[in-house]
């Protein structure tokens, strides 16, 4: 029964627009004879039209690899949820070919590779392993409120991929060169940037003229700030936070207004370390402005970061209880739901 007020939950987020609104859940016993509820993600795909929004139930399993290869909307219920001990809607790898893709509110434990010549996609408030733009010139790609945390980080395509707005992620632990070929048309603002790579390594891999305001970088090894970047041209960085947690003097940024070896006294985070977690806040204490006269990093004024990936524009659940959890067949189940109204980004 659980299952069941899940989706219909989902279901009273549809907006009374043109669009089909269709369901996938792969938990068991699920009820698919609805034209609409679908359990594997390829089968509502392949059933969906150019503007089609697809809601993803919550699941053990994961949903697998899968292509995008339709003008859709998907919607997850977050990447940590607070209800559902705690389950996603989860995928393998996601390849998109089409343009005018969102996905929200979803967790992909391998690899986000957009392909082809594509434009308009969006990939908000979700948790990513890595995000590559693969083949062809992608171009207005927005990557925002996310939490990125995998073995290779971002690629944009050897500097072919055009108008990129990379803006309040949490890139967690990012490897040696995990930001690779971001140019002078990216913009890469307001971001947290945990490194794990070491000594005289670099963060950023061959850009070219890449502006980088309003972030903070955390080195959480060894890592000296000797080289923040490995070979193109020089990457200018206004008003950005360097901090080294293991005590570490961090060579300075090139560009203006740059806050330097500048502890930035997260409201809370367990001892030294930064790493991300649901549980921590990464508002900041010290007095550091952005270009924008807003604090630097996550939570700058003009967007709210959700800790746990509630897409933005939907209610999300609160709570939910069930006041008779035993019902004779065709009597009424009686269930208290509480939502909160989400953010509009």
């Amino acid at each position: 029964m659980k299952k069941l007020l899940l989706y219909v939950a989902l279901g009273i987020f549809s907006y009374t627009q043109a669009q089909n609104i269709l369901i996938v859940d792969n938990n068991n016993n699920i009820d698919t004879s609805p034209a609409h509820m679908y359990d594997t993600f390829n089968a509502a795909i392949s059933a969906a039209g150019n503007g089609d929004i697809i809601y993803v139930q919550p699941s053990e399993a994961s949903y697998g690899n899968v292509t995008i290869n339709k003008e859709v909307t998907i919607y997850g219920m977050g990447h940590t949820p607070e209800l559902n001990a705690g389950r996603n809607a989860f995928f393998g790898n996601i390849t998109i070919s089409s343009s005018n893709v969102k996905l929200a509110g979803i967790r992909c434990t391998s690899n986000v590779t957009i392909t082809g010549t594509t434009q308009n996609v969006t990939l908000e408030n979700s948790f990513f392993n890595n995000i590559a733009l693969n083949s062809g010139i992608t171009s207005n790609i927005t990557i925002q409120g996310n939490l990125i945390d995998g073995s290779l980080g971002l690629s944009a395509n050897n500097n072919n991929s055009e108008n990129i707005t990379i803006t309040h992620n949490f890139f967690n632990t990012v490897p040696q060169n995990g930001l690779s070929y971001l140019n002078s048309t990216t913009i890469f603002n307001n971001n947290i940037v945990t490194y794990s790579g070491g000594g005289t390594t670099s963060i950023f891999y061959i850009p070219n003229d890449l502006v980088a305001q309003n972030n903070i970088f955390a080195p959480t090894s060894n890592f000296n700030g000797t080289n923040w970047q490995s070979g193109g041209t020089p990457t200018l960085f206004n008003n950005c936070m360097t901090y080294s947690y293991n005590g570490i003097t961090l060579g300075d940024l090139n560009g203006t207004g740059n806050f330097n070896n500048t502890n930035p006294q997260f409201v809370s985070i367990p001892g030294t370390d930064p790493s991300y977690s649901v549980d921590n806040d990464y508002n900041i204490g010290a007095t550091a402005l952005g270009t924008d006269g807003n604090d630097i990093g996550l939570f700058n004024g003009f967007y709210d970061f959700d800790m746990r990936g509630y897409p933005t524009l939907l209610p999300y659940l609160e709570e939910m209880t069930i006041s008779n959890n035993m019902v004779s067949a065709g009597a009424n189940l009686q269930v208290n739901l509480k939502a909160n109204a989400n953010k509009t980004n």
